[in-house]
């Protein structure tokens, strides 16, 4: 190989080397800024779906409330219709841990 062409060679290899170096540093800017938006995405999600998972529960509380207080109700008007009854069943259920406790 004569001198001019080991120049050339060294050149284009150096050209390439500086080339390839500025794509890198491109492609980490390009990778933090994915980053970034990626993780300000998730910010936003995240807090979004707090906001659903608590509004999730309080609709679920109400739910309950409602649904107790109306199963309360029904007990208490059957009950109240038939005391004899309710009296039996409590003495049963009495006896029957009862006889579980002492095994």
């Amino acid at each position: 190989m004569t001198h001019d062409t080991k120049s050339a060679a060294q050149s284009a290899a150096t050209s390439d080397y500086e080339a390839v170096t500025q794509q890198l540093a491109a492609l980490r800017e390009d990778m933090a800024r994915l980053a970034d938006t990626v993780s300000g995405i998730a910010g936003r999600r995240t807090s979004s779906m707090a906001s659903d998972i608590a509004e999730g529960f309080g609709e679920a509380r109400r739910y309950t409330e409602r649904t107790g207080k109306t199963a309360e109700d029904q007990l208490e008007a059957s009950v109240a219709a038939h005391p004899l009854l309710a009296i039996g069943l409590a003495a049963g259920a009495g006896l029957l841990v009862g006889a579980m406790s002492r095994r």
